[in-house]
């Protein structure tokens, strides 16, 4: 799956599968503002959670750029239209001009766009975050009481 967006008229693809998990820089940027932001929510800490706020443009354009990268980056299956971070940049801030005043017109919109398409193209359970956050809970084993004396009443 993946979202198809336009910018200045051209078609874009945000994809999130192979080539974004192998951005370190996505993954990295993005767990650090989640657990930052978690933090200084349980810590109360109003001046961390500013400083993780103010994280949210180059985390922006980090996730962005991973979601492009399947589809338009510079390798066998890319169509080479996005070929580095700085094309990204160009056209984050072109999409971000296109839809001023909309949800996604500015840096946290597009990242939430970016989180949410993650989630579609299940790029957490790709990355294996999902086992690491939601780690499924081991049953306890049944042991067979029939061999133990009864208790007295």
């Amino acid at each position: 799956m993946y979202k198809s967006l336009t910018i200045g008229g051209s078609e874009y693809r945000l994809e999130y599968s192979v080539e974004a998990a192998l951005y370190s820089d996505c993954v990295t940027n993005l767990m650090g503002i989640m657990t930052d932001m978690e933090m200084a929510e349980n810590d109360k800490d109003i001046k961390k959670m500013l400083s993780g706020m103010s994280n949210i443009p180059s985390v922006a354009l980090s996730v962005f750029y991973a979601g492009l990268m399947q589809a338009h980056g510079n390798h066998e299956e890319g169509d080479g239209k996005v070929p580095d971070i700085q094309t990204a940049k160009r056209l984050l801030s072109n999409y971000i001009m296109e839809h001023k005043g909309e949800d996604t017109g500015n840096f946290y919109g597009v990242m939430n766009m970016c989180v949410e398409q993650m989630g579609e193209d299940g790029f957490f359970e790709l990355i294996g975050l999902d086992s690491i956050v939601n780690p499924t809970t081991k049953k306890q084993k049944k042991v067979p009481t029939d061999h133990q004396k009864a208790s007295a009443k």
